[in-house]
Formats: structure tokens, sequence, C-alpha cells
């Protein structure tokens, strides 16, 4: 017997709020199809009145759960205590970086989606680096199952319901695939497991195999998700009817509108007629709420003009969005506050409190960043800090003149550090000319992770260019084929056959191929059973590789160069031509080649 969300926990009396989930992974990975998936289910079943569409979130009743569980839980005494669940699915990782509360998370629970097809891939690593840095709990939705090789999907299923009716070929793919997550996992430090052979959620992650094809494994989903929140967070769902709390996930303009803060509400309550203090540029103001308003319900948005209907009161979770004067120079991931009459200048010492964590210790010498949001600005500075990269200054907005004036005094001083770091900001037309004269290098990547390995790979080409006053100092060229049906390990390492077909190879180089992607650095190289440090144009060796798999990154028959720094091959054209061979000029030839196609036009010129 099934029996229905409670908003009171029983132990203690208090009233019980919706918790609040993520959905992040990496693009394309289906994170929002899935949300979709269920909405559509719901439509179907005529359940979408229960469903809601907040501002910047969805939230998901009770009532909506136990409807798309029902295979699950009908024979099962089941007593879900929680009012449902607040999903935010906006696009993007600054919405989850700026659910944010004094350097914590606002998010209860994430749910992190892999794409099976493509297992663990950059903002996946992102998305575990800042999921680990908040300390938020999280399951993993192993999305496109339906793409499994001979899988038949089975509409609307439980997970174990469709897999026990694949065959062995399709059931073994599978299991592999999860078996490679289990294994990113495991290098990440959590163990894990598919969700149906976990005894504890406690110390292992839930691995739930999905489809927002067909609907496979949805119901897993959010049983397994609702579950675990109810089990294990009920004490910290516990919320007061006082004064509202939130963080700003955006901050916009809308026609008619004027600017208008979009706002998930994590605690309290918050009407049309209160003051409250919000985070800006020049630190906590006090501000008039003029209109506090709500998304309509799923089946009610047919005009997108008309998108939000007007309320007088919200109640935690939830997501909203205010109309108010002073609004445009809100941060987006600053807190938002009720502030209770008399009790302003508490409020406001408490904002400002909170805003000064964005304060972060600089050194002399070190990389400019500059971000779109406080919650980027707190995500991207805990990784540069993780990855011992000196920050010079680290701010929210365009990127100016003033800091690249700023990344040339370093680079004078340190040329590995004379860079900007760009987050889904601009650069201003006279910072790129300022750029263009103190050839500053910028990098820019709407990927946290891609823009710190991309600086990474600068800097140690900077530093390699520094050391390499002679000839025996510089990286040569060297092109090698990977030997059809010489594979004999795939990954951790890859150890395959190769043969050099220009130049000459050494333990320690990187590796890139012909789309300039890094595949990773040669660790050992054999020949004939012996260890060898080098390989030269002819022979046919062994070669180990660590980061790559055979089948995935790299494949049989594949061409992979070393991959050399710019200044590198500058020398050696300007300098050092003379001593190349004929075929490793024409392999220097080849690299330029890829690098201007896939890097810059000018690259080496």
């Amino acid at each position: 017997m099934l029996l229905l969300s409670k908003v009171i926990n029983e132990e203690s009396g208090k009233r019980i709020r919706s918790p609040i989930a993520v959905i992040l992974g990496h693009v394309d990975s289906g994170k929002t199809s899935l949300l979709d998936k269920v909405r559509g289910t719901a439509v179907q079943a005529r359940e979408a009145a229960g469903i809601t569409q907040h501002v910047g979130a969805s939230f998901f009743p009770t009532e909506t759960i136990v409807k798309v569980s029902s295979k699950l839980i009908k024979n099962s005494e089941i007593e879900l205590n929680i009012p449902g669940i607040l999903i935010v699915d906006t696009p993007g990782h600054a919405v989850f970086t700026n659910l944010r509360k004094r350097g914590a998370s606002v998010a209860d629970i994430a749910i992190l989606v892999v794409d099976l097809m493509r297992g663990f891939q950059a903002q996946t690593y992102e998305s575990m680096d800042i999921l680990k840095a908040r300390k938020v709990p999280f399951i993993v939705a192993a999305n496109k199952v339906d793409r499994i090789s001979a899988w038949k999907g089975v509409e609307g299923a439980t997970f174990i319901e469709s897999y026990n009716k694949q065959i062995p070929k399709a059931k073994k793919d599978l299991d592999n695939r999860i078996y490679e997550i289990m294994g990113e996992l495991s290098e990440l430090k959590f163990e894990a497991d598919r969700y149906d052979r976990v005894k504890d959620f406690r110390k292992k992650i839930a691995i739930i195999p999905t489809s927002a094809v067909t609907g496979e494994g949805i119901p897993d989903l959010f049983l397994v998700l609702a579950g675990l929140t109810q089990q294990f967070m009920m004490k910290k769902l516990e919320y007061s009817t006082g004064p509202g709390s939130g963080t700003v996930l955006e901050v916009k303009d809308v026609e008619g509108m004027g600017t208008t803060a979009d706002i998930i509400l994590y605690d309290g309550v918050i009407t049309k007629n209160d003051q409250v203090v919000i985070g800006g540029r020049g630190g906590a103001k006090l501000i008039k709420i003029r209109a506090l308003l709500q998304a309509k319900e799923l089946d009610e948005m047919r005009d997108p003009r008309d998108k939000f209907r007007s309320v007088d009161k919200v109640y935690a979770s939830a997501g909203l969005k205010i109309s108010a004067p002073g609004l445009e120079d809100v941060l987006s991931g600053a807190p938002v506050k009720v502030a209770p009459k008399g009790q302003e200048q508490q409020v406001i010492d408490e904002v400002n409190a909170e805003l000064q964590q964005f304060v972060f210790d600089t050194e002399d010498n070190g990389v400019i960043v500059k971000v779109d949001t406080l919650g980027s600005l707190e995500a991207i500075v805990d990784m540069l800090k993780s990855r011992n990269i000196p920050i010079q200054k680290a701010d929210v907005g365009e990127v100016t003149k003033k800091d690249i004036i700023d990344a040339a005094i370093v680079a004078e001083k340190a040329p590995e550090y004379g860079a900007v770091l760009c987050f889904n900001t601009e650069l201003l037309p006279d910072a790129e000319e300022e750029a263009s004269i103190n050839d500053i290098k910028i990098f820019s990547d709407r990927v946290i992770y891609n823009l710190i390995d991309e600086y990474e790979r600068w800097k140690e080409d900077v530093k390699e260019s520094i050391k390499a006053e002679s000839l025996k100092d510089i990286i040569m060229p060297g092109k090698i084929q990977i030997l059809p049906g010489y594979v004999f390990r795939r990954s951790n390492p890859a150890i395959i056959g190769v043969e050099v077909l220009a130049g000459k190879i050494n333990t320690g180089l990187m590796l890139i191929r012909e789309d300039n992607r890094r595949v990773g650095r040669i660790h050992g190289l054999q020949d004939r059973g012996e260890n060898i440090q080098e390989a030269k144009k002819g022979q046919q060796v062994a070669m180990s590789i660590r980061g790559p798999t055979v089948g995935r990154q790299i494949n049989e028959g594949d061409f992979l160069y070393i991959d050399i720094p710019e200044r590198h091959v500058r020398l050696l054209k300007k300098k050092y031509s003379d001593s190349l061979t004929q075929d490793q000029s024409k392999c220097l030839d080849e690299l330029i080649e890829i690098k201007r196609k896939n890097v810059d036009k000018w690259w080496a010129w």
C-alpha cells in the first residue's frame, strides 16, 4: 500500500520542503531529453497539471513520481514523505555553479548524466570536480541504452524488465560500458555499481541505465532519486516558514519588465510586498520587489509571450522571477535574502559577509581570470588552485584593456603566466587590440575543464621554449602508424605495435591525432622484448601510451604525430632547418598543416 506525500516530518513535526536536484553532464548527453521524456509521459497520462515549470526548474510532485515509477512500487510498501522534487534544468554549467550558499551548494543531490556510448568526457570531469568541491551527493544516469548494439527497446519499461528481455550480446555490451563508467569513477575515488546491485547507497554511487528515447530506466531513476533524498536527507529538508533565502541563477532583461532576476528559493517564504537584500557589483543592496512571478503550468504555456503569472507568495523549494528597480548590477550566483522591517542592516551585513568569500588570495605572478558569474568564478578558482596555477586577478565581467596590461606586466617576469582565461565572457575591442600589440595569449572556452587544459598545454610549451636554447633541447618531428592486428592491450596503458614513418620518437613525448586531439604520452618502447628510449624511421616497435583506449580515442591504422611546441617549430624552421632530414622536414610540414587547420591559421608563421 503506497501512502502519498506528506509535507510534515513526523519525527520533528516540521515542514518538509522539496529536495533540490540538479542535472548535469557533457553537452548532448541527454540531460534535457530525459526530463522531456518524463514530461511527455505525464502529459499522456493526463498528469501534466501536476508538473509545474518553475523559472529555471521543473517541479515533479510525488504523485507524478508514483505514476512514472508505478511498475516498481505497485507491489511495495513504499511511503514517500517528500512533496516532490525540484529539478533545476536550465542549460549550462554556470547554473549549477550558481546554486551556491556560503561555499556549499543549494542542490541537495545531483543527477550526473553520462553518454553510455562515449563514456566520461570533458564536461563530465568538470561536473565531478564541482560535485566534489561542493560535497554534493549524486547518482549517475547512464543514458542512451537504446543505442547499445542489438538492444531491443521496451517503451517505458523499468531497467530490469527491459534488461531481462535482451539477448546475451546486448547485455554484455551494456555490462562492459557500465564497467567502464565504474572504472572512471574508481579513478576519481568513488565506488559505484549498477543501482540494483548496490546494498549500501551511502558507500556506493548508484548507476541507473536509462533511455530518453524509449523511457527505459526512467522509473528506476526517479524512484532512486526520491528514495535517497527521503532516506538520508529528511533533517536537511526541514525548513522554517520565516524570511526566504535564495540564490540568483541569472539576471536578464525581459520585454515589458525591464531587468529581472531568476532565483532559486531554498528556504523560507518570499512575498510580493517584501524587501530583499541581494548581492551586486558594489556589494549588498536593499531593493523593493515590484513583481513576484512564477511560470505558468506546462499545459498553460501555449504563448511564449505569456509565460508568467503574478503571485503573492512563494514557499521553498521553488524557482521564481523577481522584477524590481536596481537589479542591473546584480551578480548571478549572489545570495538573496528577505529583509524584515527593522532588520535591514543585519541582513545587508550577512549578504556582504557572504560576498567576501569571492575575494580571493592573489599573487604578483599569475594568470588573469574573467568570468560571467560568481558561481563560475568560485568554480574556476577552485580548479586553478587544485592544479597549483597562481592567480594574479579573478573577477566577473568583460576582459578590459587594463586586464591585458596587467597580463603583459606578468609576462615580462613570468612568461608562462602572462595569459588571460575567459569563461563565458566577452573581450572588449580595445582589450583585443592591446592583446595583439603585447602578444598576450587569451584563452576562451565554454567548458572550464577544456579552458584550463588548453592553458596548461600552452604553459608547458612556453616553459619548454624558454629552455630550448640549442638544437638538443628542441623536440624533433616524428610520425608513426598503429599497426593493424598488433593491439596487445586496449587501455591503462594501451599497448600497441607501431611503425615509425618519419623522424624519431622518444619516451615521454606527447602524441596527437590528425585532428590535433592529444591522445597521451609515450610511456614505454620495446624492440624484440628489450626496453628502448627511442625508435627511428623504419623501426617497428611495441609502444605503451597512458590515456587512450584503443577503439575510442585511437584505432588500428591511425597516424599519430609527436606534438611539438609552436616556439620549437619556429626555431626548427628559421634556425635549424638544415639539421632536418628530408622525412623530418615533410613530417614538420604535415604537423604545421594540422595545427593551422585545427588551432590557428597563422600557427608557427
